[in-house]
Formats: structure tokens, C-alpha cells, sequence
């Protein structure tokens, strides 16, 4: 499936649900609706471009084929967005592949600090209930 196509399915999948106070990263890797913030959007993207495979997609992320991003958005708020190459940038703000992107990039989220957030994930979920 062209990356497109795989954007215009995760539009239709995606319900934006924010985190909570801490912030939360997860991998949808379940075909179907998927919900969260922007940095979740991301992954899901980056997620099915990689065929919906974790070595691909972890690949992916090592050799720079996805990148997410840590943004500025116009109005100045804290934004996620992947790039992807070949495709464009793309975010569920500005939800088509664009070949520049309007938010200030701020610095690339690499595989390393990725996977820390990935892993810090359930751990933050849990405290995001009890404050």
C-alpha cells in the first residue's frame, strides 16, 4: 500500500484522545481505531507504513526512514510529526503528506529515546490515573 493510502486509513482510524498530565507513548498495533495524541498518531503511522512489523518497524526508525519529530506548532504549542522518506511529513494536525511541514522543527526523536518513551509507556499510563 502506498503511503497515502495508508494516511487516508489512519485518518479514518484515529481519534485524538490526550494523554493526561504525563505523556504516554504507545504503538498501535492492532488494525482497527486507535487512540491518542500526536506522538501516538506518529508511531501509528510510522507503524503501518512499516507494514505493521516490529523489526521493520524499529529498522525504520534506526536508519532514519521515519522520523519523528518533536515540533513547534504555528500558534507555539509542543507538537509531534513523523517525516517519512519518501512521503513527506505528515501529523494529525496537518493531515496530508506534505513535502515541507508548517510546524519549527525542534529535534528528531531517535530510535534510542524512542524506545525509552515506548517502554515508559504503561508505567506513565499508570500514574496518569491516579493524579
Amino acid at each position: 500500500m502506498d503511503p497515502a493510502a495508508i494516511l487516508a486509513q489512519l485518518l479514518r482510524d484515529f481519534t485524538y484522545r490526550a494523554d493526561g498530565r504525563l505523556d504516554r507513548w504507545q504503538v498501535a498495533t492492532e488494525p482497527g481505531q486507535v487512540w491518542g495524541d500526536c506522538e501516538d498518531f506518529a508511531l501509528a503511522l510510522a507503524w503501518r507504513l512499516a507494514g505493521g512489523s516490529w523489526p521493520r518497524f524499529l529498522w525504520h526508525l534506526l536508519i532514519c526512514k521515519s522520523v519523528i519529530w518533536h515540533c513547534r506548532t504555528p500558534q507555539g504549542g509542543a507538537h509531534a510529526a513523523l517525516w517519512h522518506r519518501g512521503a513527506g511529513w505528515a501529523c494529525n494536525v496537518y493531515p496530508a503528506w506534505r513535502q515541507a511541514t508548517p510546524n519549527r522543527r525542534r529535534w528528531p526523536w531517535l530510535l534510542p529515546l524512542v524506545l525509552v518513551k515506548l517502554l515508559l509507556g504503561p508505567l506513565l499510563a499508570r500514574l496518569n490515573r491516579t493524579l
